[in-house]
Order: C-alpha cells, then structure tokens, then sequence
C-alpha cells in the first residue's frame, strides 16, 4: 500500500508539499559534508553537493513512489520520443562553450578526476530537480488542471514558474543578483522543455540527461576553468543560441499543442486499486 496515496485526493495541497519538502532540501549543508572528504575547498564543495542532491533525489523518488506516480503503465512511443528528445538535446549540448574552447579563449584547468566529480554532481543535481518538478510536481499539476490544452499549459507553466524561482535561493548563497535573475529565466524556459519531454516520452531518465548535459556544458569553464564572459558568450555563440532557443519555443509549443488528453493522463492515471482505496475521489 502507498502510505502517502490519501494525498492524491488534493492534488494541489500535494504538489504544495512536494515543493516545499524539495525546497527544504536544497538547504541541506553541502558544503560541511564534503569537507568530511577533502580538505580542498572546490572538491569538499563538489563532493558535497554530489552527496547532497543524490540522497535528496532518492528521498523525491520515494515520494513519487509512495504517491502512486509511478504504477500507471506508460505507452512506448518509440522513434517519436527519440525526435522529441533531439532538439532538448541541441539545446542542452549549446549551452557548452564550444567555439570560446576550440578558438582557446575559454579553457579547463582541472584534471580528469575533479571533471568527473563534476560530471557526478551535475547528474545528482539533475536527478533531484527532475525527480522533484518533472515526475512529481508536474504530474501533481496535471491531476488538478486536467489534460485539456489550457490545462496541459497551466500546468507546464506553473511548474515550471517554481523551478525557476527556486533558483532565487541561489541569493543566499551570495550570487548576485543579475545572476540569478538570469537563472531564474532560462530555468523556467528549460523546466518548460523538460516538462514537455516528459509529457510526451513519459522517461524521467532522459529528462535527468538532458538536463545534467546542460548544466555540466553551461557551468564548466567558471567552475574548473577560466573565461571572460564576452568571450564565452561571442557573438556566433549568441547567435547561434538565440536561433536554438526560437527553434526549440516552436517546436515544444507545438508538441504541447498536439499532445491529447490520453498522453497527459498517462503521468497521473491511477490504477484501478488506487482509486478504490481512494472511493472514487479522483476524477
């Protein structure tokens, strides 16, 4: 039996606590725990945040466990997910320095090993956040708007809007305030994306992909190297970006737009079991 399934009868009032409980989470202090490993501070920071945001994401699996999120059957959608993952992929695999590192004006300095314990960290951080608002949050969202067109939208919109301002965080942390208003932006347009990725491929792996592949691109060089930023962000790489970023608006507005009720119910349907210890509350 799922301990937590009674939630499912408000499934706003669960979505409340799933995103509070994920916020309360990224206040766990990475930092102090991973110099119980090293005595460096960019590796005890790294370590530590590996450490950190991977229990938090098997805390959030648990969660979705425990909220059935996880029973309903999911359809294969074969080729057409492999289609609907690419231009995520592109956008993700962009957010890499590439021309500032081939022309020499952006460079890594770490060895192999703080490059994998990056690589780790990004993938632990991916799986909490995508474990939290994708296979969570979003399917909560879902329940309560419904699987029309409006509600598909109200609800893409709505988590992603909390992902993105739960990088407001990051104010505490000491980041500045452009900065992170900066965040909060592609955070919310990159949620939007994975949130349609999701919708359609019903593949929380690939979400945790794409995502890890876009923050280890995009945080590499100021974490292990050394840049400009008017050198990282030149103005083919701008270019370049935007027409990425027009493209994948486009083609995810359209997917959403073409997804029908079925698909989206697919993320929260409950089993015929489930709705019998529920008595019909769920619609």
């Amino acid at each position: 039996m799922r301990v937590l399934l009674f939630l499912r009868k408000d499934p706003l009032g669960a979505a409340l606590i799933v995103y509070l409980f994920a916020v309360g989470l990224t206040g766990l202090p990475c930092e102090q725990i991973g110099r119980l490993f090293s005595d460096d501070a960019r590796t005890a920071s790294m370590a530590g945040m590996a450490l950190c945001r991977a229990v938090s994401a098997a805390v959030m699996f648990f969660f979705c466990v425990q909220l059935g999120l996880f029973d309903a059957p999911r359809r294969n959608c074969g080729l057409r997910s492999v289609f609907a993952v690419l231009p995520a992929l592109l956008v993700a695999l962009n957010n890499a320095p590439v021309i500032a590192l081939i022309s020499g004006t952006a460079r890594v300095n770490a060895g192999g090993f703080a490059i994998a314990l990056f690589a780790l960290q990004c993938i632990a951080v991916a799986a909490f956040e995508e474990t939290a608002f994708r296979a969570a949050l979003f399917p909560l969202m879902l329940q309560h708007f419904g699987t029309g067109r409006r509600a598909r939208f109200s609800a893409v919109l709505l988590s992603s809007a909390l992902f993105g301002l739960t990088h407001l965080l990051n104010l505490f942390s000491g980041a500045g305030a452009g900065a992170v208003a900066l965040q909060v932006g592609y955070s919310f347009l990159i949620g939007g994306m994975l949130a349609i990725v999701y919708l359609h491929t019903g593949s929380l792996a690939a979400c945790i992909l794409l995502h890890a592949v876009y923050n280890f691109g995009g945080t590499l060089v100021p974490t292990l190297g050394e840049g400009a930023f008017a050198e990282i962000w030149n103005l083919p790489t701008v270019l370049l970006t935007a027409a990425l970023a027009v493209f994948a608006v486009m083609f995810y507005v359209r997917l959403l737009l073409r997804e029908g009720p079925r698909r989206a119910a697919d993320l929260f349907r409950l089993t015929p079991q489930q709705r019998f210890v529920l008595r019909g509350a769920i619609v």
